[in-house]
């Protein structure tokens, strides 16, 4: 994991990453509560249950890098999931759940998170 500069964590943030990085560039702001995963599971075996597969067993595409820009706020409830690019700028809502890349100086919402406007 790398912080940047003039970052700052609400309460109960949660971050949850084993084999992929969260990288956190300056000036970014977290809401309390705001949950980052960088991995999934593995859904393809079907003879064994779930939570037995092993961490060792995941494939490349099952962890994935979260990136923040910098100058970013992420609002009180947002879930942001592997492989997700929070671009220069860029605002995410309280409760949004970000499963792509949002773009830079854009606001996005919503469940999935969608475009709302742009800061510009």
């Amino acid at each position: 994991m790398y912080v940047g500069n003039n970052v700052s964590f609400s309460p109960f943030c949660v971050f949850y990453c084993t084999r992929a990085n969260i990288i956190i560039g300056d000036n970014v702001m977290f809401g309390p509560h705001v949950t980052l995963i960088t991995g999934g599971h593995r859904i393809n075996i079907l003879d064994r249950p779930m939570s037995e597969i092993k961490n060792d067993e995941k494939e490349g595409s099952e962890d994935k890098d979260i990136v923040f820009e910098g100058d970013n706020w992420i609002g009180a409830n947002a879930t942001i999931l592997k492989g997700v690019t929070i671009h220069k700028g860029a605002v995410v809502g309280a409760g949004a759940v970000v499963t792509h890349d949002v773009p830079s100086y854009a606001v996005v919402g919503g469940c999935p998170a969608k475009i709302l406007k742009y800061r510009k």
